[in-house]
């Protein structure tokens, strides 16, 4: 049996972590990681539910079916992260086979003196899977080293106590302790665990989904799109040419994420973005895509977008003296004309991005001209 205020607390908690992050996640920015993280705390809330109902009916397999459960959605919330850079594919085999595989063979072996061998181990591969979140996380890059920070902690600190556990393994069985002792402080640890590992991933998850996905019917999701793409039109109705479609990037901003504190790295992005801003022409459409990106569509001939461009990477330059870190901020500008990518949004934007980038490879602080050669 595990202590009562435990198994309220898990109940509550992971019931609420579910509301929460249905609610205030999957819903208004539904995505596919949205709906596998929403998988992963479903999962845990009826793994708590039936937890429950097995420390009152005092059932052993009913106990080590809910455990398994629970600890297999570990494996779904490191899905999510692949599934949130589009890299799922043979993954979501080993996560379903320890899915289905962990709960049954815990509950095959729950009356039997090898039990706590099984849970150590099923613990094992829970922990390679968290050591698998990690590593996605440290993928992310340190500009989202905040919204990581909590989950990342927690799964180090699971790969810790699964490795601890084995080894602890290992020494009962050499000396051949009695596991009865050993298994009920396992149960109360893991119960701890729980709740620490469901507080520290709504939070992560929270942040990273409402970061990547603008919600449906906003401004930056809708309306930019919209009169982007009816002036474009228009625009080819008409042949007029003078149309250009710029993408703007804060050059290096991973460094400079590193170098500065959260709240310094935002003043400085806030910066940029108002140096930008300030430095077009009133007719932009512009569309902010993230800190430190921008897109714009912008109705000039290519002697005043050559001049306004100057302009903007000089505004963005002196931007940066009056910041906290006293950096000089630089910009790389992708340029792509509807004479040269045609005047499809979605192309354009993407010209330009490829422009923007080779800016940047190329030492940043320019703009550089996407000619037929590269589209």
């Amino acid at each position: 049996m595990i202590p009562a205020g435990l198994g309220a607390a898990l109940v509550a908690l992971s019931t609420l972590t579910t509301l929460l992050y249905i609610g205030l996640g999957f819903l208004p920015r539904p995505s596919p990681a949205a709906a596998i993280w929403s998988l992963a705390f479903c999962g845990s809330m009826v793994s708590s539910y039936l937890w429950a109902a097995a420390d009152v009916s005092d059932s052993a397999v009913l106990r080590a079916t809910a455990s398994g459960f629970m600890v297999a959605m570990v494996g779904v919330v490191w899905i999510g992260l692949c599934a949130r850079r589009g890299a799922t594919g043979w993954r979501w085999w080993p996560v379903i086979a320890f899915a289905i595989g962990a709960p049954l063979l815990l509950a095959a072996l729950a009356e039997t003196s090898v039990f706590l061998t099984a849970v150590r181990a099923v613990f094992l591969a829970a922990g390679v899977f968290s050591a698998l979140t990690i590593a996605e996380l440290v993928r992310l890059g340190p500009l989202l080293r905040d919204e990581i920070l909590p989950l990342a902690l927690m799964s180090a600190l699971f790969v810790l106590f699964a490795a601890l556990g084995l080894a602890h393994e290992v020494v009962r069985l050499t000396t051949g302790q009695d596991a009865g002792q050993v298994l009920s402080t396992t149960r109360n640890l893991n119960i701890l665990g729980s709740l620490l590992f469901l507080v520290t991933a709504v939070v992560t998850l929270l942040l990273l989904t409402r970061r990547d996905t603008p919600a449906p019917g906003t401004l930056e999701d809708s309306s930019f799109q919209t009169v982007a793409r009816d002036r474009l039109a228009r625009a080819q109705a008409v042949r007029d040419r003078w149309w250009s479609v710029l993408v703007v990037r804060l050059d290096d901003p991973e460094s400079l994420r590193d170098a500065s504190s959260t709240n310094a790295f935002e003043h400085m992005a806030e910066q940029f973005t108002a140096s930008v801003r300030q430095a077009l022409p009133a007719e932009s459409d512009i569309e902010q895509r993230g800190a430190t990106e921008l897109v714009v569509v912008l109705p000039r001939p290519v002697g005043a977008v050559r001049q306004i461009l100057a302009n903007l990477l000089e505004q963005v330059a002196e931007s940066g003296a009056d910041g906290p870190l006293a950096v000089r901020l630089s910009a790389s500008v992708g340029w792509a004309q509807v004479e040269v990518a045609g005047y499809d949004l979605d192309t354009l934007v993407r010209v330009a991005g490829d422009a923007a980038a080779e800016a940047e490879a190329a030492g940043g602080d320019q703009w550089n001209r996407a000619t037929a050669a590269t589209v």
